[in-house]
């Protein structure tokens, strides 16, 4: 029990450690709860789903899940930028991973799904429109869908320019976060 206390402790200390160096990036002081990774995963059709993206995925908290979820002859291209991050994705033995290291400024293909952790609202606006630009485009075509969560509504307005949405609180996560579920305009 006090072995899993302190993993959990530096689990969550190592967020805050990376949102100290670099705010603009990480933008969370703890990695998604259980409840907001799952409220993410309930709003895909996971039969249809064969190609999946996850933009800022971090250490891997919600890879996994999706992972657990995916298909067996899906794949899932994890981007991030941080560095540290980046070797923790790259620990995870799954022949469907690929870890994309740089920017969802440029998406590799099309995709189904998109899920996105990244803190828009941290990032600046010309990154964010593209961005956004790339995951529109890159689920035009497979009728897709971009499932993001934020800790704030103050996205919408952009979020708006490029797509359809609904969103839900979960509270059970540290912030509460609204889960955007989006389809492209």
């Amino acid at each position: 029990m006090l072995n899993a206390t302190r993993l959990q402790l530096k689990h969550h200390f190592s967020y805050l450690q990376q949102f100290m160096v670099s705010p603009r990036t990480v933008g969370t002081l703890a990695p998604s709860s259980q409840w907001l990774c799952q409220a993410m995963l309930h709003q895909i059709e996971w039969t249809q789903a064969l190609t999946v993206a996850e933009l800022g995925a971090a250490d891997g908290v919600l890879t996994k899940r999706i992972l657990g979820r995916m298909r067996a002859d899906a794949q899932l291209d994890a981007y991030e930028i941080q560095t540290s991050f980046v070797h923790k994705l790259q620990q995870i033995d799954d022949g469907r991973l690929r870890v994309m290291a740089y920017s969802a400024e440029r998406l590799e293909r099309d995709y189904d799904v998109i899920f996105s952790c990244l803190p828009l609202l941290s990032i600046p606006l010309r990154i964010r429109v593209r961005i956004l630009q790339q995951a529109q485009q890159r689920l035009r075509a497979n009728n897709g869908t971009l499932v993001l969560f934020q800790y704030s509504h103050l996205s919408e307005k952009l979020l708006s320019r490029y797509f359809h949405w609904q969103r839900r609180l979960e509270v059970r996560n540290f912030p509460p976060a609204l889960v955007y579920v989006c389809t492209p305009r």
